[in-house]
């Protein structure tokens, strides 16, 4: 695998492509704890963002026939990342609506005076819009610019400068609240 940590993105991706596993098991060690990171934010669970981020590997080797050595391999891994996220929270949401008749604010818990300020940005960023989160978290957390946030969720550069303006509104509305108490 050593022979391996100095290969290009593409160059792994052309590897394994032609099923190399060994090829394979770098690209998974270069980018398992990022991804992971990524989806725990998200998700605020240890063991589901360990399974996730399985799945991402999982569903990378199963359709390493289709990759193109010449597209982004970080911006595949996010966008299987980012749509895993998604789909785990439309089943949750869909095996709520069916379990009980709550709303979907009974779930999280509201925060309270005990709370201090990074668990109060931690909160108020959990609760935004999924497409606005997930745009604040790539850019934010990821260092992901704006083009390859665009690319990685397959939208427009300015959907994504409006996401990301909307994101930075609410979170200042709900934060200048908590921080003038």
């Amino acid at each position: 695998m050593s022979g391996f940590s100095s290969f290009t993105d593409g160059q792994l991706a052309e590897a394994i492509k032609n099923s190399d596993s060994q090829a394979f098991k770098a690209l998974y060690y270069r980018y398992y704890e990022k991804l992971f990171q990524f989806i725990w934010i998200r998700t605020r669970s240890t063991e589901l963002a360990k399974d996730l981020t399985q799945d991402v590997f999982t569903r990378f080797w199963n359709k390493r026939e289709n990759l193109d050595p010449g597209q982004s391999i970080k911006a595949y891994l996010y966008r299987i990342s980012n749509n895993l996220v998604i789909n785990h929270y439309q089943h949750l949401k869909v095996e709520r609506k069916y379990l009980s008749n709550l709303d979907a604010d009974n779930f999280i818990a509201a925060p309270d005076d005990t709370f201090d300020l990074r668990d109060k940005i931690t909160f108020e960023i959990e609760r935004l819009p999924e497409k606005q989160r997930t745009v604040f978290i790539m850019h934010r957390f990821e260092n992901f610019t704006y083009a390859e946030i665009a690319r990685t969720l397959e939208v427009s550069v300015k959907t994504v400068e409006k996401r990301m303006s909307e994101a930075l509104r609410i979170l200042r509305l709900k934060l200048a609240k908590f921080v003038t108490k």
